[in-house]
C-alpha cells in the first residue's frame, strides 16, 4: 500500500479522533457532546470508540487506523504463511519428499514448526498440475437464461448510518454474466422471493428468459426437513409460478456456485470497499445501482475474453438468430 492510499483511508479518522478527545475533556470549541460529533460526521459512536482504542494502542500512528485483515492472526492457530507454503510445495515437488521427510528437513527453519498433518494439508491445498486440471471443472452455458446463480451476502453494520443489519441478494447469468443485485432488509424466503421476482423482470427486459436457478441449501431458498416442506416453501412456490427450475449446490461446497461467489468478491473490492461509513438506504442503493451499471455495460471481464457482459449477450443473441 502506497502513502497516498494510506492517507485517503485514514484522513477521516485522523481528523475526528483528536476532536473526540477534546469533547471528552470538555475543551472542544465545535461540539458539546459526542452525539453532536457523530451527527456532524455521519458516524456511530461505537465506531469512534473502536478506532480511538485502536489509535491509542498503536501509539497514535496513522497506520493503526488502517482496516485490519479478517481471519485469525498469523501463528495464532499455527497457520503457515504463503511463503512457507511455497517452500513446502517446492521441496515436495523437486525432491518427491513426503510429509514426514519434510517435517525433519524443516526443523528450526520456520517461526512455528509445522506438524506432519499441517504439511499434508498443504499438499492437498496445492495439488500437482495434472491433478489440478482434473479437479477443476470449468463450464459455461450455451445461451443466456439457461442457468442463473443466486445467493445472499451479509453487509457490515458499520456501512449503514443506523447500524442495522442489511443483506444483498445477487443473481448472475451463467452465459452472459449479466448480474442483478439489490438490498434486502431480512434474510428470509419472503424477501428473497420478492428480490428474485424483480430480477426476473430485469432479465426479461434484456431479452433473457430464465429457465433454471442454482442456489445453496439455505433456509431462504428451500426447506430440507421434508419433501412436503420443500414443495410448500415460499421461494420454491414462487419458482413454480414463474416456471423456473431449481438446482441445489452440494452442502458446504461454495465452489459449485463459484460465479456468484466471484461476483460478491468484485462487489466488495470495487463497490463496498470505497464507500464511506454511515450510508443511508437511499444513498447505498444509488451506489449499488451505479456499480451494476458499470459491471454489466462498461467493465471488461477476463472470463469473457475482455468484453463486457452486454457485448457477450449481443454476440450470443446474434449467433442464435
Amino acid at each position: 500500500m502506497n502513502s497516498s492510499m494510506m492517507l485517503s483511508m485514514t484522513n477521516k479518522w485522523i481528523t475526528i479522533l483528536p476532536e473526540y478527545e477534546k469533547v471528552k475533556a470538555g475543551k472542544s470549541h465545535l461540539f458539546k457532546t459526542i452525539e453532536q460529533l457523530c451527527q456532524a460526521h455521519n458516524i456511530h459512536r461505537k465506531d469512534i470508540r473502536k478506532y480511538y482504542e485502536r489509535w491509542i494502542k498503536g501509539g497514535r500512528e496513522r497506520s493503526a487506523l488502517l482496516p485490519h485483515k479478517r481471519g485469525p492472526k498469523v501463528g495464532k492457530y499455527k497457520l503457515l504463511s504463503k511463503e512457507e507454503e511455497r517452500i513446502i510445495i517446492k521441496i515436495h515437488r523437486r525432491l518427491a519428499a513426503n510429509e514426514f521427510e519434510i517435517f525433519h528437513l524443516l526443523k528450526n527453519d520456520f517461526n512455528v514448526h509445522p506438524s506432519v498433518s499441517t504439511i499434508y494439508r498443504t499438499f492437498k491445498r496445492y495439488p500437482l498440475n495434472k491433478q489440478r486440471k482434473q479437479k477443476v471443472k470449468r463450464y459455461e452455458k450455451r445461451y443466456p437464461g439457461e442457468l442463473l446463480h443466486a445467493d445472499t451476502y451479509y453487509l457490515s453494520k458499520s456501512i449503514m448510518l443506523e447500524r442495522k443489519q442489511y443483506y444483498l441478494f445477487g443473481i448472475i447469468d451463467d452465459c452472459s454474466r449479466i448480474a442483478y443485485s439489490q438490498i434486502i432488509t431480512a434474510l428470509n424466503s419472503a424477501e428473497v422471493s420478492k428480490a428474485f421476482f424483480k430480477s426476473v423482470q430485469f432479465y426479461l427486459a434484456h431479452g433473457i428468459i430464465p429457465e433454471r436457478v442454482m442456489t445453496d441449501n439455505g433456509a431462504e431458498f428451500t426447506a430440507f426437513t421434508s419433501l412436503k416442506a420443500r414443495k410448500t416453501h415460499f421461494f420454491e412456490t414462487m419458482l413454480n409460478i414463474v416456471g423456473v427450475d431449481h438446482t441445489y449446490t452440494r452442502p458446504y461446497h461454495p465452489q459449485s456456485n463459484g460465479k456468484i461467489e466471484r461476483f460478491w468478491r468484485i462487489v466488495n473490492q470495487e463497490c463496498l470497499f470505497h464507500l464511506d461509513f454511515g450510508q443511508t438506504l437511499d444513498t447505498f442503493s444509488s451506489e449499488l445501482s451505479g456499480f451494476l451499471y458499470r459491471y454489466n455495460y462498461q467493465r471488461r471481464h477476463g472470463a469473457l475474453n475482455y468484453t463486457t457482459p452486454l457485448d457477450k449477450l449481443i454476440s450470443v443473441t446474434e449467433m442464435l438468430k
